[in-house]
C-alpha cells in the first residue's frame, strides 16, 4: 500500500479547463469591466512561464492564447563597433574594453532617483 503522502509518478494532463468571467473595476469610470484569470502549474507546462509574451486573438465567443518565443537580444551597433576596435588594441586595453563594453550593455535597473 502506497503512502498518503506519495504522488504519482506520472500525471496526465488536461486540455480542458473551466473558468467564469468576472469582472474588475475600471480605474477612471469604476465601471465593472468582464475579467478572467488564469492561475496554475499547468500554465508552465504548456509554455505560459512567468514573463512570458502572449498573443490573444479574439474570435466570437473564442479566445485563443498563443505564447510568444522570446526576441533575441540585439546588441547595439555601437557596442559591435567597440568590440571590432578594441581588436587592435593591446591585450590588456582589450580586456579593460570588453569590462567596460559588459558594463554598459547590461540592463540597469531604475531607481526612484532615476524616474
Amino acid at each position: 500500500m502506497a503512502d498518503t503522502h506519495d504522488k504519482p509518478e506520472t500525471r496526465t494532463p488536461t486540455t480542458s479547463r473551466r473558468y467564469t468571467v468576472g469582472y474588475v473595476r475600471d480605474s477612471g469610470t469604476f465601471e465593472p469591466l468582464p475579467a478572467v484569470t488564469l492561475k496554475g502549474g499547468w500554465l508552465r507546462e504548456a509554455g505560459f512561464d512567468t514573463g512570458t509574451a502572449v498573443n490573444v486573438r479574439v474570435l466570437p465567443g473564442c479566445l485563443i492564447l498563443t505564447a510568444q518565443e522570446p526576441q533575441p537580444v540585439t546588441e547595439p551597433e555601437v557596442l559591435s563597433q567597440l568590440r571590432q576596435a578594441c581588436k587592435k588594441l593591446s591585450a590588456r586595453k582589450q580586456r579593460q574594453i570588453a569590462e567596460f563594453i559588459d558594463v554598459v550593455a547590461k540592463p540597469q535597473k531604475r531607481t526612484q532617483h532615476q524616474i
